[in-house]
């Protein structure tokens, strides 16, 4: 592929990209250095890219192994504790929540998933993606595909049970 086709690619498919780095990595701060690191591999790979395949996924492929590889790391991502935060077992549930309120304990629970999870249940909720390429961007199975966002969506609801 040509330099500049494959930059006119990237600058069309950055703002999908950068909502999938940041629905990721659950911060907007760690998902800039997130995907700065992809966008590095991905012009650096630009000639593994075969057109076979759409760039959405490939692009989202090197996105989902920065994430990884962050996670591997001490200082990179942290995953969140297992145990609900105090800010949720403050909230009122008689009181309800803004929709702002709503939108940030989801963000922030999600962003608690186990990354398996989480990478499942940001490519298929929000990112629109089937179950057959989401398997194709984590190179997992589709039966793998379904069980991850089955476990993702039951601990979600069993989190947020009360409070909506």
């Amino acid at each position: 592929m040509q330099r500049d086709s494959f930059d006119r690619l990237l600058v069309q498919h950055l703002p999908a990209a950068q909502r999938f780095a940041i629905r990721l990595a659950g911060d907007p701060y760690r998902a800039e250095d997130l995907l700065q690191d992809a966008i590095v591999r991905a012009v650096k790979g630009c000639d593994g890219f075969e057109s076979r395949s759409r760039f959405t996924t490939w692009l989202f492929q090197i996105i989902v192994n920065c994430f990884r590889d962050r996670l591997r790391c001490k200082d990179g991502l942290s995953q969140a504790s297992e145990e609900p935060s105090e800010d949720m077992r403050a909230i009122d549930p008689s009181g309800g929540l803004s929709e702002r309120e709503l939108a940030s304990l989801v963000a922030r629970r999600v962003s608690a998933l186990p990354p398996r999870q989480r990478e499942v249940l940001v490519l298929v909720a929000y990112q629109n993606m089937s179950v057959a390429e989401v398997a194709e961007v984590l190179g997992i199975s589709q039966t793998n595909v379904r069980v991850n966002l089955s476990y993702a969506r039951e601990r979600l609801k069993k989190e947020l049970t009360g409070l909506l």
